[in-house]
């Protein structure tokens, strides 16, 4: 599932600012809600929408993407140049000024151990707001060549049979611009595996959630906040949408809708996962050529004078306005709905960030469901 690895399940803040704003201002503490649940802001610059957080002791301040298809976390140190040519990080952290990282493993490029060494696998202290956990991570050290390959697959230690796979559909090389130095892990815990194993059962986003197990991402009448916790008043509806299993929150795309035509899905079994990691809403390629014919016109910008584009689930159907997806550059259109190219399973769609403009999603981490709450007008 998704990128480099680190485990420590961070949580993360999220609440999107402007394209503009580019404060670095570290996470603050809600006093609107209880005081279970911490809300920080999610910050956006250029193509990275990131939460800031606070890594090592003494504390240094991290940009960390967030990732709802892995188990692990992943920082860049200061003593590498970056993550590779495609999916580019900057390094914020370092383990030589951390006085409490507590190395686990190395992690090497090759399987054998006298393999480069990528970087280390340990723990230290990760906060969100005024949270703060020792938690597991991988902190990538290697000074890469000058015209790097994309690293394909990592190993953690010579009993790591399989390795990790650094990117869920290699989004990455199309949506980071070198501004975030990582990402904090968000899917549910392993539950069947050793407590000493890289992917383990010792680190969990689930460590820093309240009694509700829940995070919220908030993006309603102009917010841009990350919650740990379920952050939606009591009086509100939430749409649930269960997941197609437990620890996961993917689920079955049944058909497309938009007005009275139907869009026919290729595949049997598509699905989908929310995931903020990414900018772009991909699909297959059918679809997204469907989609993205309803807002092409012979005037300069974009048509959005059409219905809603209606995603029929299992449980329930989501809606995703037309504005939330275009935008107008000039003569042209530019849309965050993208086909997910080949060789990648056209039946693994992903709903990246701007799929969460004009609603609050929470993510409920006990009962495997994503709810909706649209704000008003949508």
């Amino acid at each position: 599932m998704l990128f480099s690895l680190l485990f420590a399940l961070q949580i993360l803040g999220f609440g999107l600012c402007s394209e503009q704003d580019i404060s670095d201002a570290i996470l603050v503490t809600s006093q609107e809600n209880s005081p279970e649940t911490i809300t920080v802001p999610l910050l956006k610059r250029r193509n990275e929408v990131y939460i800031n957080i606070g890594v090592g002791n003494p504390v240094q301040a991290v940009k960390a993407k967030l990732d709802f298809q892995t188990y692990y976390s992943l920082f860049v140190d200061k003593d590498s140049n970056f993550f590779g040519k495609e999916g580019a990080f900057n390094g914020a952290y370092s383990i030589s000024s951390d006085t409490i990282f507590d190395k686990k493993h190395n992690v090497t490029l090759e399987k054998d151990p006298s393999s480069t060494i990528l970087g280390f696998y340990g723990e230290s202290y990760v906060s969100i707001g005024n949270r703060s956990v020792k938690r597991h991570f991988l902190d990538i050290t290697y000074q890469y060549p000058k015209n790097p390959s994309y690293i394909k697959k990592f190993y953690v230690d010579p009993k790591d049979s399989k390795g990790v796979t650094p990117g869920y559909l290699d989004y990455q090389k199309y949506e980071s611009d070198g501004i975030t130095n990582g990402f904090l892990g968000l899917e549910p815990r392993f539950k069947d595996t050793p407590p000493n194993g890289f992917f383990s059962n010792e680190t969990s986003i689930m460590d820093f959630l309240g009694p509700d197990q829940m995070v919220t991402i908030d993006m309603r009448d102009g917010k841009s906040l990350f919650s740990l916790g379920n952050a939606i008043n009591a009086n509100e509806n939430i749409n649930w949408i269960n997941s197609i299993e437990s620890d996961t929150f993917e689920f079955i795309i049944e058909d497309v809708k938009i007005g009275e035509e139907k869009i026919s899905i290729r595949d049997y079994g598509t699905t989908a996962v929310i995931n903020p990691r990414y900018l772009d809403i991909y699909v297959e390629k059918s679809v997204s050529n469907v989609i993205n014919h309803y807002a092409s016109t012979i005037l300069p910008g974009c048509r959005t004078n059409f219905p809603n584009v209606m995603f029929k689930t299992n449980y329930g159907s989501i809606g995703l306005k037309p504005e939330s997806f275009l935008k107008p550059d000039g003569y042209y259109c530019n849309s965050n709905v993208k086909p997910i190219d080949s060789p990648y399973p056209s039946k693994k769609w992903i709903f990246g960030w701007s799929f969460n403009k004009g609603r609050a999603i929470v993510y409920d981490y006990k009962q495997s469901r994503v709810g909706f709450v649209d704000q008003e007008g949508y």
